[in-house]
């Protein structure tokens, strides 16, 4: 059996008379019909790409160490290096994963030129490869980038086009992830009526697809959006939801946004026992390491904690820290809002 096995590429057989018989010609292995340089050639080349494919990979181990060492932009130099290999040999899948690893990263960093650099190539990849997922998320993220730089029209046409493929895929997850995307821009417009629809029709996908985080994260949003209409009773029921959902999943950046939104309501009704119990679980809750951003709700809510209850010295120092941490990074609106209050409580508290 093995002999035959042997010789089932060189040699044709046929069924002759009951008898197998060979046939007067045989023909040699493909592998042996190449010329020995041709053969040479192909062994050279498969040993480049392995070893530009071993580079690849080693310059990723090289990113995650950066990262972790807090030197983000030269693991982000790897990270492009390693891409630029991967397109070299045309491995589109790793391609797809970095592109997706770099765009999160420099969106981070707000590092909106080079994010968006990154995303079209993204974009003209998924393309190629008909890949509908892909050019989703592409123009989601696309869409991201010009908001960032206040390119609203520009966000909102990348978003809509998101959302004309979302509507194709049969995940309720792209549709919930596009239309909290369209939420957002049609905020920033400043069309909250427009903004507050789009974050229902965003928590009725999200529902859907079972992305609890997401929910909470539209219900967060939609009470931001109820309270700038004034409707109290809306955002604060929206914003419970948000907490009970996000305390279900433990997901504390989440929740941390849901607390401050109820801290924000019982504040401005005055309501001290009630502000007192929520800001109890935001302080207690809140990471000692936590990110400035998460710092910052703290100290606002601190500061409107200690007014109400006329202790001065301690809400000046909250507002203090929340407006070193505003100013830190950049968060204008806040910034205003401590200043604002600073203001009044000098006002209430006036230096003797």
């Amino acid at each position: 059996m093995a002999a035959l096995a042997s010789r089932v590429l060189g040699v044709s057989l046929l069924l002759v008379g009951g008898v197998i018989a060979e046939t007067a010609t045989t023909r040699p292995a493909l592998a042996q019909s190449l010329p020995i340089e041709q053969q040479l050639n192909m062994r050279r080349h498969e040993a480049e790409r392995h070893q530009a494919r071993q580079t690849a990979e080693q310059l990723i181990e090289l990113a995650d160490r950066e990262l972790a060492r807090g030197r983000v932009d030269e693991a982000i130099v790897a990270w492009q290096a390693a891409l630029d290999i991967y397109s070299t040999l045309g491995d589109q899948a790793a391609m797809q994963r970095l592109m997706e690893l770099l765009t999160k990263t420099l969106l981070i960093e707000n590092r909106f030129a080079d994010a968006e650099r990154v995303i079209q190539q993204q974009l003209t990849l998924a393309r190629a490869e008909d890949n509908r997922v892909m050019q989703m998320n592409a123009l989601n993220n696309l869409g991201m980038v010009y908001l960032q730089n206040g390119q609203l029209e520009r966000g909102t046409a990348a978003m809509i086009a998101a959302l004309e493929i979302a509507e194709t895929l049969p995940d309720p997850a792209a549709r919930g992830l596009t239309y909290s995307n369209l939420a957002l821009a049609a905020r920033l417009g400043g069309d909250l009526e427009r903004a507050r629809d789009y974050y229902w029709l965003a928590i009725l996908y999200r529902e859907q697809s079972g992305d609890r985080i997401g929910l909470a994260n539209s219900h967060n949003s939609l009470g931001a959006i109820y309270r700038e209409l004034n409707n109290e009773t809306l955002a604060l029921s929206t914003y419970l939801t948000a907490r009970e959902t996000a305390l279900a999943e433990n997901h504390i950046p989440t929740l941390l946004i849901a607390l401050d939104g109820l801290v924000g309501i019982y504040a401005d009704r005055e309501d001290i026992e009630t502000l007192q119990t929520y800001m109890a679980e935001r302080t207690g809750i809140t990471p000692e390491l936590a990110p400035p951003e998460q710092q910052l709700g703290m100290y606002i809510g601190l500061g409107r904690y200690y007014a109400l209850r006329k202790d001065y010295p301690r809400a000046q120092a909250a507002y203090d820290e929340a407006l070193a941490i505003a100013e830190a990074i950049g968060a204008a609106t806040k910034r205003t809002f401590v200043l604002n209050q600073l203001q009044d409580l000098a006002l209430l508290n006036p230096a003797e």
